[in-house]
């Protein structure tokens, strides 16, 4: 896993993450909250470090994680930016579990957010 770029760093802070009713921006609250618990992970197994795959194995990446997230209620949401976006999991998980996963799958960084608390990026590399 590489260190990530300047670049990434503001995709990652001016993207916009949703899933199943919820919006959030890093350093904002969350609106909505589509799981039961106080924290929810946000998460995915595209593109590591990075780098972009071809759709095809984004998605069976996405197959593999989503069968390691089954004890777990999450659901599938994406991260925009632009015309920029890709799927990810937000997931009602404790946070050093879905480092764990996000290492796994070669991920920069994963959100987590507490309920009444901004979004908060937590970078892995």
């Amino acid at each position: 896993m590489r260190p990530p770029s300047g670049a990434a760093v503001l995709a990652y802070q001016r993207s916009v993450y949703s899933a199943s009713g919820l919006t959030a921006r890093i350093g904002q609250q969350a609106i909505g909250w589509p799981l039961p618990g106080r924290s929810l992970i946000l998460l995915s197994a595209c593109n590591p470090s990075g780098l972009r795959l071809p759709d095809r194995t984004n998605a069976r990446r996405m197959a593999s994680l989503a069968a390691q997230l089954r004890p777990w209620p999450y659901r599938l949401g994406a991260g925009r930016l632009g015309n920029w976006s890709e799927e990810l999991f937000v997931v009602a998980m404790p946070l050093a579990r879905g480092c764990v996963l996000a290492r796994r799958y070669g991920q920069n960084a994963i959100v987590t957010i507490r309920r009444g608390q901004a979004a908060r990026l937590v970078w892995l590399a």
